[in-house]
C-alpha cells in the first residue's frame, strides 16, 4: 500500500494547492471557515486517481472521478457532542484527524477498485446476496435500484459491509455509501471495465 503518512502538523488551507504529501495532493476550489470542497489527487499501481471532495468539522466525502466516479467513500460523522474536542476542520484548517481520514478514505477506494480489477464477479455476488437477504421482507424492491434513502438502506449498507470483510478481508471505515457505490459500479460496469483495461491491460468478466 503506498498510505505512509508521517506528517505531524496540521496543515493550513488556501485556495490552490494546499496539502501535497506521500499520500495524496489537495486543491481547493472553494472554501469558508466551515466548508472545503475542492479535489483530490493520489496514486495507486502507478495509476493516478482524482476525487472530489468535500469537508466539514464533522463529515468528509469522497467522489471517484471519471470512469470510477460511482464510487463514494465517506468518513464517519462527528456528533455535536464529539464536536467541542475533534473535528475533522477547524477554522478552514485540515485538522491531523481529518488529514487521517481522507488516508482512511483512500484505502476504502482502493478496496473497492481492487475488487472492480481483480475479482469483478465478487461484486455482483455480494451485492446479489444483500439484496436477496433484504428482498425476503420488502418483496418490491428492484435488484440494482434499490432505494439509498429507503428505510432498508442502511441494512443493505451494513450487510455489504459484513460480507466485504468476511469475504476479502476489507474493513470499511463507514459503510454509509456502500449501497450507492455498489448499485452504481453495476450500472457503470462497463465503461470502468474499460479503464481498467486500458490501464492495465487485464480482461475481468463480471459474470
Amino acid at each position: 500500500m503506498f498510505v505512509q503518512h508521517h506528517s505531524t502538523s496540521s496543515p493550513a488551507l488556501s485556495t490552490s494547492i494546499v496539502k501535497k504529501s506521500e499520500d495524496f495532493e489537495l486543491s481547493i476550489l472553494a472554501k469558508s471557515s466551515t466548508k472545503i470542497t475542492g479535489t483530490l489527487q493520489f496514486q495507486y499501481l502507478n495509476q493516478n486517481f482524482s476525487a472530489h471532495i468535500i469537508i466539514t468539522p464533522s463529515t468528509i466525502q469522497l467522489k471517484a472521478q471519471n470512469a470510477f466516479e460511482g464510487i463514494l467513500a465517506t468518513a464517519p460523522i462527528i456528533s455535536n457532542a464529539e464536536l467541542t474536542h475533534k473535528n475533522y476542520l477547524s477554522n478552514a484548517t485540515l485538522t491531523q484527524i481529518g488529514n487521517q481520514n481522507i488516508v482512511w478514505l483512500i484505502l476504502d477506494f482502493i478496496h473497492i477498485y481492487n475488487l472492480l480489477r481483480f475479482k469483478p464477479s465478487s461484486i455482483l455476488e455480494i451485492y446479489r446476496e444483500a439484496f436477496l437477504q433484504i428482498k425476503l421482507a420488502n418483496a418490491g424492491i428492484i435488484f440494482g435500484k434499490v432505494d439509498a434513502e429507503s428505510p432498508y438502506a442502511n441494512q443493505m449498507n451494513s450487510l455489504l459491509s459484513q460480507k466485504l470483510k468476511r469475504k476479502h478481508k476489507y474493513i470499511i471505515a463507514n459503510p454509509a455509501d456502500l449501497l450507492v457505490t455498489f448499485q452504481n459500479i453495476i450500472a457503470n460496469y462497463p465503461l470502468q471495465i474499460s479503464m481498467l483495461n486500458k490501464a492495465k491491460r487485464v480482461e475481468p468478466i463480471l459474470n
